[in-house]
This record gives C-alpha cells, sequence and structure tokens, in this order.
C-alpha cells in the first residue's frame, strides 16, 4: 500500500508537470484568453506578443482616452507583434538608426488599432524556474521623440534578457504617438490632451492587474525607458506621485521637460487646415473622421510638432517646484546618460566631427537635465544612483567617432548586440553587457539594496559616485566624481 502511495504521487507530479507544459502558453487576462509561443529553440522563454490593453482608438475613439481592452468571444493569438501606431520612420540612410537593427520590423503596417504589449517570461525549462517565486518585471517604454518608434523593434526583444537571468519578465508595449498621442486640439479637454501619456499609465495598470498570471510580480516593476521613453518614465513620478503603481524607475537619456509644448493650437489648426477640415466649429468631428493615412501624409508635407503639452494634470512645467509641494514619487531611481549622445543624428559619411559642438549639446540637451533631475531626488532625499555610459563597440557604433551615442546603450542592457549581424560581438562587449544586465536586474529586484550589494554605490555631489559604465570598453564601473562632467551644467539653486 505504501509503496502504492509513493507510485501514485509520482504520477500525480508527472502529470502536473506535462500540464503545465501544455498549459503555460494560455493565460486568462483582463482583455481575455491569450495563447504564446516559446520564443528560443530550448524553449526556456515565453512569448506573448500583441497583447491588447485597451480597444482599438478608432472612430469616435481617436484621440479620446484610452479604454480598458474588453475580452473578446475566441482566444487572442499573441504569436506576433502587432502593428506600430502611426507614424512616418524619416530618417536616412545617412542614420545610425537605419543602418542598424533600430528600426521597427513591421514599420509599414502602421494602425490606429495599435494599443498592444508584448511580454517575454521565464518557461517550465528555465533553469531554476518552476513558478514557485513570483519574477521581477522590467517594463520598458521606447523613445522616438513622441513622433515615431514603436515595440517591435529587434533592439527592444526581452528573449535573451529573459533566458540570461533568473526570475525575470520583460514587457514592452505601443502608445499613440504625434497627432494621434498627443494633439493639441482646442476642442479636447486640457487635462486630456496628452493621451500616449494615458496610454502609458493604461499598459502600466494591466501589467499590475495581470502579470501575476505571467508568473510576475506585480509589487516589483522596474519602469524604464530610453530618450522620450525616459522622458515619459520621469513625467509618471510626477502625474501619479500617490499612485505610481510601479517600484523602481530607470531614466535612460531623458527626463520628464525633454520635449514638451505650451497648450497652444498652432500645430492641429495648421494640420487641420491642410486636411481641408479648416478651424473653428466642425473641424474637429471633421478631423475624427478622416481617413488615417490622410493624416499621415499631410504631416509628411509640412513641419508639425505634437510632443506632451503642458497641462499641469500629466506634464507640468515646474518640475522643481512640485517635489517641494511633496508631488514626486519616492521611487528609488537610476539615471544616466551617454557621453557622445548627438553623435547619433550625424550623417555616418562624415569623415571628421565638430568635438566642442559634440560636447556642448550632449551636455545641454542629456546631461545637464539629467544633472537636474538627480538633484530635485536627492533633494526630497529620494535613493537616487547616477551613471554614465562610455561604450564603443564596433557591431554598435560601426563608426569610431560614433562611441557612446544616443540609444547605444539599449542593447546592451537587452542582450541584444547579437541582432547587428555585420559585426559579431567582441567577447569584452558580451561581458559589458552581462555586467549591465546584472546591474538593471539586481535594481528591478531590489530597489532599494539591490545596486548597493552589487558594488554601487548611491550618488552624492560630493563624492567620487558617478557609476561610469564601459569606460575604455573595461567590464566593471568605475567610480568618479561628476564635476569634471557637469561644469558646463548650470550651478543648483
Amino acid at each position: 500500500m505504501h509503496l502504492f502511495l509513493i507510485l501514485g504521487t509520482l504520477w500525480s507530479n508527472v502529470a502536473t508537470v506535462a500540464g503545465h507544459r501544455h498549459s503555460e502558453l494560455r493565460v486568462v487576462t483582463s482583455s481575455g484568453f491569450v495563447n504564446g509561443i516559446y520564443n528560443d529553440s530550448a524553449h526556456t522563454v515565453r512569448a506573448f506578443l500583441g497583447v491588447p490593453y485597451a480597444e482599438p482608438p478608432v472612430q469616435e475613439l481617436r484621440w479620446g482616452p484610452p479604454h480598458p481592452k474588453s475580452p473578446p468571444g475566441r482566444p487572442i493569438d499573441a504569436s506576433s507583434f502587432s502593428s506600430p501606431c502611426p507614424q512616418v520612420y524619416t530618417y536616412s540612410n545617412e542614420s545610425i538608426y537605419s543602418v542598424l537593427p533600430s528600426m521597427i520590423w513591421n514599420s509599414g503596417d502602421i494602425s490606429e488599432d495599435c494599443l498592444y504589449m508584448n511580454i517575454w517570461a521565464p518557461s517550465f525549462e528555465h533553469r531554476g524556474y518552476r513558478g514557485l517565486r513570483r519574477a521581477t518585471v522590467m517594463m520598458f517604454i521606447h523613445g522616438g521623440s513622441y513622433d515615431i518608434g514603436g515595440s517591435s523593434v529587434s533592439y527592444y526583444d526581452g528573449t535573451n534578457l529573459v533566458q540570461n537571468q533568473d526570475d525575470l519578465i520583460v514587457v514592452t508595449f505601443n502608445y499613440r504617438l504625434n497627432v494621434f498621442g498627443f494633439p493639441n486640439a482646442p476642442d479636447i479637454d486640457p487635462s486630456k490632451q496628452n493621451l500616449g501619456i494615458l496610454d502609458q499609465r493604461l499598459a502600466i495598470e494591466w501589467v499590475y492587474e495581470n502579470i501575476a498570471r505571467f508568473g510576475g510580480d506585480p509589487d516589483r516593476i522596474l519602469l524604464f525607458g530610453q530618450s522620450t521613453g525616459a522622458s515619459s518614465v520621469d513625467i509618471h513620478s510626477y502625474a501619479y506621485p500617490d499612485n505610481p503603481i510601479v517600484s523602481a524607475l530607470a531614466l535612460h537619456s531623458g527626463t520628464a521637460p525633454l520635449l514638451t509644448t505650451a497648450s497652444d493650437h498652432q500645430n492641429w489648426n495648421e494640420l487641420s487646415t491642410a486636411i481641408g477640415c479648416g478651424v473653428g466649429a466642425g473641424s474637429f468631428q471633421c478631423m475624427r473622421q478622416a481617413p488615417m493615412m490622410k493624416i499621415v501624409e499631410t504631416r509628411t508635407n509640412g513641419s508639425y510638432s505634437f510632443c506632451p503639452i503642458v497641462d499641469n494634470v500629466l506634464v507640468f512645467s515646474d518640475y522643481s517646484a512640485r517635489a517641494k509641494m511633496g508631488k514626486l514619487a519616492q521611487l528609488p531611481t537610476l539615471g544616466g546618460s551617454n557621453e557622445r549622445e548627438v553623435t547619433a543624428f550625424l550623417p555616418l559619411s562624415q569623415t571628421s566631427v565638430d568635438e566642442t559642438t559634440i560636447s556642448m549639446l550632449s551636455q545641454k540637451i542629456y546631461n545637464c537635465p539629467l544633472r537636474e533631475s538627480v538633484r530635485i531626488r536627492l533633494s526630497q532625499h529620494v535613493p537616487t544612483w547616477r551613471y554614465l555610459y562610455h561604450g564603443n563597440f564596433s557591431n554598435v557604433s560601426p563608426t569610431p567617432w560614433l562611441g557612446a551615442y544616443h540609444g547605444s546603450e539599449v542593447p546592451l542592457v537587452f542582450g541584444t548586440y547579437d541582432k547587428s549581424r555585420a559585426i559579431p560581438p567582441s567577447a569584452r562587449e558580451v561581458e559589458v553587457s552581462e555586467y549591465m544586465q546584472g546591474a538593471w536586474v539586481a535594481f528591478a529586484k531590489d530597489p532599494c539594496m539591490g545596486l548597493s550589494e552589487y558594488g554601487w554605490p548611491q550618488f552624492s555631489f560630493d563624492e567620487p559616485t558617478l557609476i561610469n559604465i564601459a569606460l575604455n570598453n573595461t567590464v566593471e564601473a568605475i567610480f568618479t566624481s561628476a564635476s569634471p562632467w557637469d561644469t558646463s551644467c548650470e550651478a543648483p539653486t
């Protein structure tokens, strides 16, 4: 009898394992049943691509706040990326962003029905993973000047990051861009103009509500982003100070004021007139009924700028004052910039570059605003770490003078440096990537102590605590004073 019980228990465990393998690709969410795929040949990573988090913002929902997705009457096929949001990819063949896999893979398939996310999670075959511990979540917001970009970029693939780490889930998502996300239209409630930010918030809420069903921990979500993605992350820390939902923030080369505009309607009125809808009564409904492609094509024929609007609800004019009022989420923050940010915007055919201009613009646009963001956080006793990325690896920076340009750290953090097939990654680059991944994951898993235990000190203006990453392509960080790097920035107030 005793032997029978033992055999019965063993059989039950085997059946449970087999059922787990089969069912782990089917997850019930608030958006409905989603059917994912294994995203690597070893079946160690599950991918759920193109999971809807909001109703399609079309017809009467165009230029309206996002609505949570209602479950459809059938399972959702989450085996491929969704269409990117309406945009026009404007980089020429002279741009580093056109040469390397930083373009949206399906950029020609734009659609207003674009509010989807992608989730990479460990599978039952992942080493040490048996679903016994809830996995930490790293949720990424893409950049692109609030004008272009999307989650289906090769560099943002979460497979390697999940595969290389224990108990980790990676999430990326789309949000409305340009005039579709930041219309600045006279007929829209001033507090509901920043639709792209509202999309991001709904995506964060969706992850918090649903990620446990993928094996994730809703109380350990690192929200991180690059460029205007980092700007968005920072915006959320001020817009939702009392209920940020996430547990930590990481800002890659961007802060809240990076790209904002006043609440005037000039760009909307000019675009509406060019489309044939004019201005005044009736123009908004005319624009709402205009074909998406007509709006997209008209934008390409003119100079129109659409980005977050200072509404003093989500986006503010004075972040230092808001922080002093206690309206800054007290979340541990990792923030940094790259040594040669603006080389990304120079033609690749150049044989020489103006080092003075590169330094001046990199400081003015990226480093000095980051310094101010760090200063504000320290004044409010927010645990803050600050890095400076120096890496210059030939498969990411094929032209030597590019160096650590805007966004060049992203494939190192995601472990997607191998997506650039023209030049194989060096052994040193692989080591640096592993070191950076270790730091970001340590921070995500334990925002208060993870980086300290990793050997990275919290930042202080008075001590050598600037974290220099890949300085001379060395693997481990080197800590220096920030003063020499910050020389061109104004003194703190």
